[in-house]
């Protein structure tokens, strides 16, 4: 059986209403997926759950696992493998997988607020972008929970055993009335739960947010740096890159010991390049516990396969003889270094997507006034 631990003790819950097992699934175009409107707070129940367990149980593979799929094919650690717990060692009784399933029994939750966000980032949607979906022309650009907020409110206040709960938007620190509705919702159980919020670290953390935050057993803000300098601020538009370098610092002298500060860094073409320095400066970083890399799928033009073989072995062999030079800590060297050295070792790099990575950026010189190949005129000798 193509088992998940995902399937049976966790919910996601996206900014339209609708409803996965995790936050990794891909249920396919908007307008295929189930009735975003919830009618009650029985959230574990919802049709796309049940209907994607009784797959499961069928011997299927849900649709939308690809992107676990893909990652296996590739030799790479998915979700599906290190399960909702970080430990693939969880797992799920045989007597607990059933179609339907008791609120008790949901210990994880991915929560999408809305798509407000202050960063038009190259590899993002207007799904987690308001500003993207205003830039395309939307009649009503911000996606919010609506009228199913309180159905999701009070499943939260019902699911009693939650254990983790992880947070992305949007950007949850630039609206931060959302967020305050559900660390609120959970303070009762906020002791037993473990609280991580992915973030773009440029907004300041108020002092108000940062007590919300301490009832929680462990906090992780996960902020998403995937480079340094010119590198981020042209993945990720809009960012500064010394502003939010200084707000790590802040985050750190706000939270102390009490909040894990790590790195969710998504490697595409545009910042693979960079990754060295990423690496240095992650390793000098006091504030920095974790780096988290996440070689991007799609869209497939952004992979790191659009570059030339050559490029990519010439950054293995920077971080190589980075590490040989000066040890990275353990948090890197033990974990994150493995998964870098192994992903880049299976690359096989192709020109089929030459053509479309050249569309989107002329795309995106159009729209946003962003010139990848007069900021960096290396690319194309760096491109298949």
């Amino acid at each position: 059986m193509f088992d998940c631990n995902y399937f049976w003790r966790a919910v996601s819950i996206h900014s339209d209403g609708s409803i996965e097992p995790c936050c990794h699934f891909n249920a396919g175009p908007k307008e295929l997926r189930p009735d975003r409107k919830m009618t009650d707070w029985k959230i574990q129940n919802h049709p796309a759950l049940t209907e994607m367990r009784q797959t499961v149980l069928d011997g299927g593979i849900p649709k939308g696992c690809q992107p676990c799929v893909d990652c296996e094919s590739n030799g790479g650690e998915s979700p599906r493998i290190k399960g909702y717990g970080g430990d693939s060692k969880l797992t799920i009784p045989d007597n607990e997988k059933t179609v339907y399933r008791p609120v008790e029994y949901i210990e994880h939750m991915d929560l999408f607020m809305n798509n407000i966000c202050n960063f038009k980032c190259v590899m993002c949607s207007e799904d987690f972008s308001h500003l993207i979906a205003k830039e395309q022309g939307a009649k009503n650009p911000i996606v919010s929970w609506g009228d199913n907020e309180q159905h999701i409110l009070k499943f939260m206040r019902k699911a009693k055993n939650l254990k983790k709960i992880t947070i992305a938007g949007g950007e949850p620190f630039y609206n931060i009335s959302y967020l305050h509705k559900v660390l609120e919702a959970v303070s009762p159980v906020a002791h037993q739960i473990r609280i991580l919020i992915t973030t773009n670290g440029s907004n300041k953390i108020q002092p108000q947010t940062v007590e919300l935050l301490r009832k929680f057993k462990k906090i992780t803000l996960s902020i998403s740096i995937d480079a340094t300098g010119k590198f981020l601020e042209m993945q990720r538009v809009k960012s500064n890159w010394k502003s939010i370098d200084e707000n790590i610092k802040i985050m750190k002298q706000q939270f102390g010991d009490s909040a894990d500060i790590e790195l969710n860094s998504t490697i595409t073409a545009i910042t693979l390049p960079d990754l060295p320095n990423l690496l240095q400066w992650a390793n000098d970083n006091e504030a920095i516990e974790w780096v988290h890399p996440v070689f991007v799928l799609y869209p497939k033009y952004l992979r790191i396969d659009v570059l030339k073989p050559q490029v990519i072995e010439d950054i293995k062999q920077q971080i190589l003889a980075m590490h040989k030079k000066k040890q990275f800590k353990w948090t890197i060297r033990n974990r994150c270094l493995g998964e870098i050295l192994k992903t880049l070792d299976g690359v096989h790099s192709t020109a089929t997507q030459r053509d479309n990575f050249n569309k989107y950026f002329a795309e995106l010189k159009k729209s946003r006034g962003l010139d990848l190949y007069k900021e960096f005129p290396e690319f194309k000798d760096w491109l298949m």
